[in-house]
């Protein structure tokens, strides 16, 4: 028996195709190879144990196409029984140029499952190459392609078991993976270990209250400038929470709400105009950092997005006028593009 590939096929890099009939998939015709220059694997190849295949298909797949020759089988086989397994898996770390943990060597007897895909070890040693991601694995009683697969979509910094314990309880996974990516943008003021230990405390079930919460503590910077005075009234107030942008969304029946990130990251602030002391909403005046000229008035609105005219847009331009607060061409004058205060 000679060591034969796939017809047509890179058996180590498109691992996806199986080799139909096969006893071990993918694997087979490898450990058909295996067979024909090691007695020790001739005398076993029906039997083998789970642990010992797992760790034969993480060494061919880090051979990547260097597997597809036969004389690297070859070499791999004669050397099967008398090298160690931590020198066996460096030298096809080496032959594949994949960095390998020498920790790798003692894994494969802690994999779950039948013979995996070649590109799910090749996962599997990526994550042992991150510190955080290989306590979490060294922790687990056995090591699923789930697992490998979850962690290797998670950011680094949550890649611990609780965080996995909870993906276990939720079949939306990638709503987990993206409310985490959406409260990193959010709390700018949080490090990722704080995000990870609020996770951690919340249950898979609410995430989506997990993420409203943090929207309601988002830090806003501080605004261009306090509340504008008109007629002795607090006319502009600026909006320096959420809360006061979802109030004021609902109130002028608009999406100001999802201009969250803007605020944030200190490209736009939000005014609420209201001319009379506790009275409704009349504007919301939205001012947009310029490059070297600073905050100017950029838009002004009204309840459904409607446009702001007469006495209260005058109003609104001469409040700000007082201020550093400069003013577009088109604050003034829709028709101008070339003048500004």
């Amino acid at each position: 028996m000679t060591f034969q590939p796939i017809a047509g096929v890179r058996p180590a890099v498109r691992s996806s195709i199986r080799a139909n009939g096969g006893a071990y998939g993918w694997l087979t015709p490898y450990i058909a190879s295996l067979a024909t220059h090691s007695e020790d694997i001739r005398a076993r190849v029906l039997v083998l144990p789970r642990g010992e295949l797992h760790f034969i298909a993480l060494c061919i797949a880090l051979m990547t196409d260097k597997a597809q020759a036969p004389e690297h089988v070859a070499a791999f086989a004669h050397s099967y029984d008398t090298l160690s397994r931590k020198t066996l898996l460096a030298t096809a770390s080496e032959l594949g140029g994949i960095p390998a943990h020498t920790s790798l060597s003692k894994v494969a007897w802690r994999l779950a499952g039948r013979i995996w895909r070649a590109g799910a070890y090749r996962k599997l040693t990526a994550l042992y190459e991150d510190a955080n991601s290989r306590k979490t694995l060294r922790h687990l009683p056995s090591i699923t392609r789930r697992h490998v697969a979850l962690l290797t979509r998670l950011p680094t910094a949550y890649r611990t078991r609780g965080i996995l314990n909870m993906l276990r309880n939720t079949r939306n996974v990638s709503h987990v993976l993206f409310a985490i990516e959406i409260v990193r943008r959010v709390r700018i003021d949080l490090t990722d270990r704080q995000i990870l230990m609020s996770l951690e405390k919340a249950n898979a079930c609410d995430i989506q209250l997990w993420v409203r919460r943090h929207y309601e503590h988002a830090p806003f910077p501080e605004p261009p400038t306090a509340a504008l005075v008109i007629n002795g009234v607090d006319g502009l107030r600026p909006l320096t929470c959420y809360a006061d942008l979802a109030r004021s969304a609902l109130e002028f029946d608009n999406c100001i709400r999802d201009s969250l990130l803007k605020v944030l990251n200190g490209n736009s602030y939000f005014y609420r105009y209201a001319p009379e002391p506790g009275g409704k909403g009349v504007a919301i005046v939205e001012l947009i950092r310029m490059p070297v000229i600073g905050w100017v008035v950029h838009e002004m609105l009204g309840p459904e997005n409607n446009a702001v005219k007469g006495v209260d847009r005058a109003t609104i331009l001469e409040a700000f006028r007082k201020t550093d607060v400069l003013m577009t061409p088109q604050a003034r004058n829709p028709n101008v593009w070339y003048y500004l205060d």
